[in-house]
């Protein structure tokens, strides 16, 4: 038998439990019930994300280059996983891959995930067509399968391929533009999210709206553009480049009509890409990449000697074939002494020393001020994503020495994006006034308002009277120089570069070469960039690019309709 005191003891505990038992129900049952009865309701209903589709983009004649598409993300479900070579089965029909390895992605996604610092996403499938996501669902239920999730979403689709490419970008699963016009709009292109709360399909609680993001329309001319790809792809083969560049622009506003760079992607296939290491090139060389743009640039140090009034179109200089600075010896590229010289001698023949010793008597402060101004040393504010803003040393600079000012007259010992340099030539073509170049010509948002951009000038680099007499003077030393670049019926003003190449740090044989020209030179009406990168068949510019300058800028008078200048 109990004792007393131990009966007592017992009463006690039996007494403090029921008592702690009946205030903890009235806890929950009178003063908490509000929170547990709002918590039940909310297991019951089901809060989905929604998003409207991104904005779509057009050329200027309104062919579609990018839209957004219903598609379906397939993720791994980490909880509910055991068969996977069953759901690799399923899985591999509706995404081009074989069962195996589909299994050996699956199977690596479950070991990340038991580490504990997982980095491997659990996308097994994504941009799925509805088609393609139904037989997979019906596949999984058929056969009892469990393991994966599906989520709705919208896929960007490129219809042109890579026609375009780099200048387009391209968008995430997430999803967030990148590089190109994607990448710079990425705000007014995307849609503003929404959400939808239900307790079950026929009980509808909240939704909160979505918009569709703006549409786009470019300044490129598809037609142009596919042309102008093909003629770089034809020239890369050609001459054996590892790269290069054609960009046309509308010379009195700075529109791109045209823009393309080898190699470029397919836009379509840029997610895959990007975990390859070919993910190098999803991005767009002629805004990202800065090289030594070389003699083209002479044209911008003799039109601001004139501009300055240290010479004029009679002005004999002496070259004298060698010029040492600070111990670093300059020679024209033909090793040549040409002596008596003046402005197109100079340009027909590319003089190297002549236009050192004019930017030497012209002093640091008037060269680099005007260089400046033609938008060297920071970026054009072209609206695409990643652009760079080059290199140029000024007597600011530590490193910078006299030796700089002598070779950056002539185009090297700086770096520029082509964007840079067909904008700062084209601001001869266009009477002096440097424009900020541009690839949106409009937007239109879901409301219905259409915002027009206007071109924008940067700056006045030159007098108009400066820059038709450089003009004239380009056009008698293209005609001496390179004759190649000529269309009957069009006058038609430029220059060659070409630079040396270094690898880590070393001359290479291979050169980069550049020629940049416009016509009509009388009234010009585009101005056209040919880079190439370290052609085999010549390290010149001349025999390598001017060719393909020549063909673009016929295409392109012809389907831009514009008329003809000179006589044949």
């Amino acid at each position: 038998m109990l004792s007393s005191r131990r009966l007592i003891i017992l009463v006690v505990v039996i007494g403090l439990a029921i008592s702690v038992a009946f205030t903890r129900m009235l806890q929950v049952q009178v003063f908490d019930r509000p929170k547990y009865a709002a918590a039940a309701n909310d297991q019951q209903i089901e809060t989905r994300i929604t998003q409207a589709p991104r904005g779509a983009i057009f050329d200027r004649a309104g062919n579609l280059l990018a839209v957004s598409r219903r598609a379906y993300i397939v993720r791994v479900d980490l909880r509910t996983l055991t068969d996977t070579v069953g759901v690799a089965t399923a899985l591999a029909p509706v995404t081009g891959r074989q069962v195996e390895e589909v299994r050996r992605h699956i199977e690596a996604i479950l070991e990340d995930h038991r580490s504990l610092t997982p980095t491997l996403s659990t996308i097994v499938a994504y941009n799925l067509l509805p088609d393609a996501t139904h037989q997979l669902t019906q596949t999984m239920r058929l056969f009892g399968r469990s393991g994966l999730l599906v989520d709705e979403t919208w896929a960007r689709v490129y219809p042109h391929g890579p026609v375009a490419g780099p200048t387009l970008g391209f968008v995430s699963l997430q999803p967030v533009g990148y590089s190109g016009v994607e990448a710079y709009y990425d705000d007014r292109l995307s849609s503003s999210v929404g959400q939808r709360k239900e307790r079950s399909r026929l009980d509808l609680l909240v939704i909160t709206p979505t918009r569709s993001g703006a549409d786009m329309v470019l300044t490129l001319d598809l037609n142009l553009q596919a042309y102008v790809e093909a003629r770089l792809a034809q020239a890369i083969r050609d001459t054996g480049a590892s790269g290069g560049t054609v960009i046309v622009m509308e010379t009195a506003t700075g529109a791109i009509l045209a823009s393309a760079s080898w190699p470029g992607y397919d836009p379509n296939r840029a997610i895959e890409l990007a975990s390859t290491p070919n993910a190098r090139l999803l991005r767009d060389p002629a805004v990202s990449d800065a090289y030594e743009p070389g003699s083209v640039l002479k044209v911008l140090t003799l039109a601001t000697a004139l501009e300055l009034g240290q010479v004029t179109t009679q002005t004999i200089l002496t070259d004298t074939g060698r010029l040492v600075i600070h111990n670093q010896r300059i020679y024209n590229s033909d090793r040549s002494r040409h002596g008596r010289v003046d402005i197109e001698d100079i340009l027909a023949h590319s003089l190297n020393v002549p236009t050192a010793r004019i930017a030497l008597d012209m002093g640091e402060e008037a060269f680099y001020a005007r260089f400046k101004l033609f938008g060297f040393g920071h970026r054009t504010g072209i609206d695409l994503g990643g652009e760079v803003p080059g290199t140029l040393r000024t007597p600011s600079s530590p490193e910078w020495s006299l030796a700089d000012l002598a070779t950056n007259s002539y185009g090297q010992g700086l770096a520029a994006t082509p964007y840079q340099v067909i904008n700062a030539i084209n601001a001869i073509a266009n009477d002096g006034i440097l424009m900020q170049p541009y690839v949106v010509q409009q937007w239109r948002t879901p409301s219905g308002e259409t915002v027009q951009k206007q071109p924008v000038p940067v700056a006045r680099v030159l007098s108009a009277e400066t820059a038709r007499t450089m003009r004239q003077v380009m056009m008698r030393a293209t005609r001496r120089g390179t004759p190649r670049a000529l269309i009957p019926g069009y006058s038609v003003a430029g220059k060659t570069g070409t630079a040396d190449w270094y690898l880590n740090g070393v001359k290479q044989e291979t050169t980069i070469v550049t020629y940049v020209g416009f016509l009509p030179a009388s009234a010009p009406r585009i101005t056209i960039l040919v880079k190439l990168d370290q052609p085999q068949t010549s390290r010149w510019a001349a025999p390598t690019t001017v060719p393909v300058f020549h063909d673009v800028a016929e295409y392109a008078c012809r389907i831009l309709d514009i008329p003809p200048d000179a006589a044949d």
